[in-house]
């Protein structure tokens, strides 16, 4: 078979153009890599996130451990879980069944509100009653506060906030002890209550009594 002129030199143009072709691909560049500058932009942002955390973990744990000062009290109806572990032998498990309950039941009124809660005993209780900030107890009546004398066994925390030198938490603590230890015998049992001691005993010896 016999190739003319012309057909050869077409030949040699598509195989010239074939090869321009593959050296063109040859030197075509890859897909670029991934800037370096984003990736590590993003390593140092997820490292400030950990390391924040981590700062605000600790300082939550601080915070919690620090006790309570002698004069510091807690509202628990806003204190947080993590607030309410400052208060003596309450533990995260007890705190946040606290912050559920007023969840589920309302605020806390009084001394008696918080003793509901699961866990709570009076020993408890009595231990924590000087820490709380808990709503005034309503305003006792003036006939209640003219009478002659208030029966420890029977009155509410109400009632025995009428006595002498006896404010609400107080109060509260003599119910609370009155229901785990049982009737007061005599006033000067009174003493036995924390918080209450033998001069409290005789500026309010005037106004109670202990009935069997």
């Amino acid at each position: 078979m016999s190739v003319t002129p012309q057909e050869r030199l077409a030949l040699g143009v598509v195989a010239l153009l074939l090869a321009a072709g593959a050296g063109a691909r040859a030197l075509r560049p890859g897909p670029a890599p991934a800037s370096w500058s984003a990736s590590a932009s993003r390593d140092a942002a997820a490292g400030a996130r950990v390391r924040s955390a981590t700062a605000d973990s600790v300082q939550r744990n601080e915070h919690r451990a620090r006790p309570l000062a002698a004069d510091e009290r807690l509202d628990p109806n806003t204190a947080p879980a993590d607030e309410l572990q400052r208060l003596p032998r309450v533990g995260p498990a007890l705190a946040e069944r606290i912050v559920a309950w007023r969840a589920s039941h309302g605020p806390f009124r009084s001394l008696a509100g918080i003793d509901s809660v699961p866990g709570i005993g009076p020993s408890l209780l009595a231990g924590i009653a000087p820490h709380l900030a808990l709503p005034a107890a309503p305003a006792v009546a003036k006939s209640m506060r003219s009478q002659a004398s208030i029966d420890l066994n029977t009155a509410s925390a109400a009632e025995l906030d009428a006595l002498p030198g006896i404010g609400p938490a107080l109060a509260e603590r003599v119910v609370a002890y009155r229901a785990e230890h049982g009737r007061f015998r005599t006033v000067d049992e009174l003493a036995k209550v924390p918080g209450i001691g033998p001069s409290l005993v005789s500026r309010v010896r005037a106004r109670a009594r202990a009935t069997p």
